[in-house]
């Protein structure tokens, strides 16, 4: 029978475990984001853009995030944040709410460059204008792609806004090549969450995706029906005061023009009032051969 001996943990692993559940236990939101794909650069300015909130993004290694979760203290359930931790990953450690971190980095995804075989995110258009490149080889290209161009002043010249791929086309080698040469970079790049904790839940990607027009119109619609409900009910909110005061100024003078009472405001419509009745008394009068 043969003893086998535990390897001891290397130092920096205990390290990085500690300084990873310090870190879980600071921030309000402990948040998995998905890095593959996700170059270098790209990484590199998503994280400037966090650090200037005080946020903090961290690539992992799964098993020891995993280890660190299960030793954090008082954030019951943050454990359950180990489920979502396959493939590349990183934390993001944040002060924000998660549906509020999702929109940050919705709103700060970074532009790079076209690839071949990449999908257009959006319809790509070449704006006219002046390229810089002198005439030559270029010129195929250009005509290749259904470019309109001209030589103006030793240069091409692309002659008016040309969309070259709509949303959804695949990019060709030529056209991310063109794009690159004329510093186009039409992919947007961010991370994706694969989940989220805050205050004892897990919020899943599809928990936090919102659909902002939505709440914005429900919000509209609510704000509406609340307002005409208080000036139904004649409720002295602050929102409904000066509706309130012009139904009210209006059914007063309506009243008093109607029963002719010689209130300064009314008199002018009262008389008008008057004086419309009499003529039109007198039109049916005539029209029944009274003279007068």
């Amino acid at each position: 029978m043969y003893a086998y001996r535990q390897r001891a943990i290397p130092k920096w692993k205990i390290e990085l475990v500690n300084q990873l559940r310090g870190l879980f236990e600071k921030y309000p939101t402990v948040s998995i984001a998905e890095i593959t794909g996700v170059s270098a650069p790209v990484l590199h300015e998503i994280r400037a853009k966090l650090r200037e909130r005080g946020d903090l993004i961290k690539v992992i290694k799964n098993r020891l995030a995993e280890r660190a979760l299960k030793e954090v203290k008082g954030k019951p359930g943050i454990e359950k944040l180990s489920e979502y931790l396959k493939g590349s990953n990183a934390v993001i450690l944040s002060t924000m709410n998660p549906f509020e971190l999702k929109l940050f980095l919705d709103r700060n995804k970074v532009s790079r460059e076209a690839k071949a075989g990449d999908i257009a995110q959006s319809d790509i258009i070449i704006p006219s204008g002046n390229t810089n490149f002198p005439p030559g080889p270029i010129l195929s290209v250009f005509g290749k792609l259904k470019i309109p161009v001209k030589i103006q002043e030793g240069s091409v010249w692309v002659v008016k806004d040309t969309l070259v791929a709509k949303k959804g086309d695949v990019i060709s080698a030529e056209l991310a090549d063109l794009l690159r040469k004329l510093g186009i970079k039409p992919i947007e790049v961010g991370l994706r969450l694969k989940a989220a904790y805050c205050d004892g839940l897990v919020l899943s990607a599809e928990q936090l995706e919102l659909d902002i027009e939505e709440y914005k119109r429900r919000i509209s619609e609510g704000y509406k029906e609340a307002l005409s409900l208080s000036i139904s009910a004649a409720l002295p909110i602050a929102e409904a005061m000066p509706l309130l005061l012009a139904k009210a100024h209006n059914e007063g003078l309506s009243l008093a023009i109607n029963s002719a009472l010689p209130v300064p405001e009314a008199v002018p419509l009262v008389v008008s009032v008057a004086e419309g009745k009499a003529k039109a008394l007198l039109d049916a009068l005539r029209n029944k051969g009274f003279k007068g």
